[in-house]
């Protein structure tokens, strides 16, 4: 396993100043992930982000909490993390990275975040990373999830123009696709989202063989089974519109996982960070004070969502 750091990037607009930097870890199939930090070193939450995207959804979070460190990985085939050109693109793949990229990190007291596809990767890391963390928290995200809506929204990544004359025409479609997102946050994720090949070409850097990844059946089994064995607190985030997450799921979720704590936030979709950031990054603040406060600390009493 090797390590190098990368240039610092910007913030996006809007965004309160914060310092981002990079690095990138060497993990297996030879492989480089690249790593979003903000803050102090070693970070008090990991975070992993959702399919197709990349750990820069995370950077309003990152300027909300200034006063904790923070990383997220780009998940192999992700943001500026390497293509597998084998597509090697399983959740097993990536747990096995998300454990390299934390013990490159040298996590101690930390919370363990997972959106989407995210979610799955941490149940399934939270037993095997080098250091258990304080708790895991899953946005959005768990087995048990509508097949119908899954296999939606890899069927509308394969259906995507991968090249764009610029980030303003890839920005109208995830206004079109995204119209909960607030204006400057959608803006920084079409520049975030695409690689520059030319003066007039971008291509989105999101690998194209992540759509013909398809889960195993027996992850599922494995995921209940991973939620069953975390014996740290655990909270579920759902968007309350989410197509993905819905109540029914909801339900049968708190049912075979009852230690979870579940939050539901107002007006947000499956992309709940994104969707209401102001609500998410609240949450996420007062659960990480109280969950990275001395251990004994009373327990989370969030108000209301909004």
């Amino acid at each position: 396993m090797t390590v190098s750091m990368s240039d610092p990037s910007a913030v996006p607009a809007g965004a309160a100043p914060v310092r981002e930097a990079g690095m990138r870890v060497q993990v297996g199939d030879g492989l480089g992930v690249h790593v979003r930090t903000w803050g102090e070193r070693p970070p008090s939450l990991l975070l992993v982000h959702g399919f197709s995207h990349g750990g820069f959804v995370w950077r309003s979070l990152a300027a909300a909490m200034p006063e904790y460190g923070l990383a997220a990985p780009d998940l192999r085939g992700h943001g500026d993390s390497d293509h597998d050109p084998s597509r090697r693109y399983s959740i097993a793949a990536h747990v096995s990275d998300l454990i390299e990229v934390a013990r490159a990190l040298d996590l101690r007291d930390y919370l363990l975040v997972g959106h989407s596809l995210g979610a799955s990767v941490a149940t399934l890391a939270a037993q095997r990373l080098p250091r258990p963390p304080r708790a895991v928290v899953l946005v959005d995200g768990g087995p048990g999830l509508s097949p119908t809506a899954s296999a939606h929204i890899r069927e509308e990544f394969l259906r995507l123009k991968f090249r764009y004359r610029s980030p303003d025409e890839y920005l109208e479609y995830l206004q079109a696709t995204m119209p909960l997102v607030p204006p400057p946050l959608l803006q920084a994720l079409a520049v975030d989202a695409l690689e520059r090949l030319g003066p007039e070409e971008f291509r989105l850097k999101a690998d194209r063989a992540l759509g013909y990844q398809d889960q195993a059946a027996s992850v599922e089994d494995e995921l209940w089974q991973g939620l069953r064995e975390i014996r740290v607190p655990l909270l579920l985030v759902r968007g309350a519109a989410s197509a993905l997450c819905g109540k029914r799921w909801c339900e049968e979720f708190s049912a075979r996982v009852p230690q979870a704590e579940v939050e539901s936030v107002q007006r947000a979709g499956h992309a709940v960070m994104l969707d209401n950031p102001s609500r998410f990054n609240a949450l996420l603040r007062q659960y990480a004070a109280q969950r990275l406060a001395p251990r004994g600390a009373a327990p989370l009493h969030v108000q209301e969502a909004v």
